[in-house]
């Protein structure tokens, strides 16, 4: 997700303080010295490539080890989650990558891996959905939106980054509140938000902190999470909206962006004291003052989770489960 002015900050900050590592006492994973790889799942300078190449700071200085960060985009995921399972039998590479993208890769059945294939080792980060549209639209709310288009069936759009979750979430609301409204897929998240600028599209579903730079030019009609956003204060729940209108979510937080750190489950199976060590020196380096000073610089402690993975596992597979039944 393009995110310039979060990423050049953390670009500047990993770059600075690479220079500065600390010998601290080895954590013992079994793989020697060999390099640890964060794969990035996306291009450079979105949110996900960012944090890692912050993440890769302390965790050199916890580990004594080197860490790279390589990206590895394409195909929604699919091209980096590929190369983990090629790469990271032994526990040297990790993917950096975002839930639900990971499910809607491996619900796409063509690419040659499996859910069980994947275990999430730490989540970092949830980020809802938001659900804009233009300040001069006159539309009140996410109910106002619905009845507006059941009164003019065809006529309003919806502008999602097309094949990630922003589309399956707008597909599964179009569906469930059997409404006629176009779903329009662009490239990626900049293009469809300029859609909404340019008066393309009536609204625009994208996420939460990364559309916050478009908040002098939109209103919020919903946040996608069982909380308000303190970015978008004027915007209610999506849980409360479809409540109004006789419907639920199948979680309180369905389809939002939780950014994951992935290990092979081969690795975790063969070698789980070695995977224990490093999900322990994942989460040490989460906890730290990089990643806590910078997260409280920029606001973003209600994003923030720095979990176990396993923790999140029931979330997932849930999210899974709908998004076969939508796929179908």
């Amino acid at each position: 997700m393009p995110c310039p002015q979060m990423s050049r900050r953390l670009f500047s900050c990993a770059l600075g303080m690479t220079a500065a590592s600390v010998a601290l006492p080895r954590i013992a994973i079994a793989q020697g010295d060999k390099p640890l790889q964060i794969i990035v799942g996306y291009p450079p300078g979105g949110s996900t490539d960012a944090f890692a190449r912050l993440i890769s700071v302390p965790l050199q200085q916890v580990m004594n080890r080197t860490v790279v960060v390589r990206n590895q985009p394409g195909a929604g995921g699919q091209l980096g989650a590929s190369a983990l399972l090629r790469e990271g039998r032994d526990g040297s590479a990790v993917l950096a990558i975002n839930q639900p993208d990971l499910n809607l890769a491996i619900a796409r059945g063509n690419a040659g891996f499996k859910g069980t294939d994947f275990r999430v080792m730490m989540a970092d980060l949830h980020e809802p959905r938001v659900f804009l549209v233009k300040n001069d639209s006159g539309i009140r709310d996410f109910v106002d939106f619905v009845n507006q288009a059941k009164a003019n069936p065809g006529k309003l759009s919806i502008s999602v980054a097309g094949g990630t979750a922003q589309e399956v979430l707008a597909k599964w609301l179009v569906d469930t509140l059997k409404i006629d409204v176009l779903v329009v897929n662009y490239k990626g998240g900049a293009e469809s938000a300029n859609a909404l600028l340019a008066g393309d599209v009536t609204a625009n579903l994208g996420d939460d902190f990364v559309r916050s730079v478009l908040r002098p030019k939109t209103t919020a009609l919903f946040i996608g999470s069982d909380r308000k956003s303190p970015r978008w204060d004027e915007a209610q729940t999506l849980q409360s909206q479809l409540a109004k209108l006789g419907h639920s979510m199948p979680s309180p937080n369905f389809l939002s962006r939780y950014g994951v750190y992935v290990v092979s489950a081969e690795f975790v199976k063969k070698n789980p004291s070695g995977y224990q060590a490093l999900q322990e020196a994942f989460l040490k380096a989460r906890s730290g003052p990089v990643m806590t000073d910078y997260i409280q610089k920029n606001n973003l402690t209600d994003m923030s989770l720095g979990l176990p993975g396993e923790q999140f596992e029931n979330v997932f597979s849930s999210e899974m489960r709908e998004i076969e039944r939508i796929n179908k």
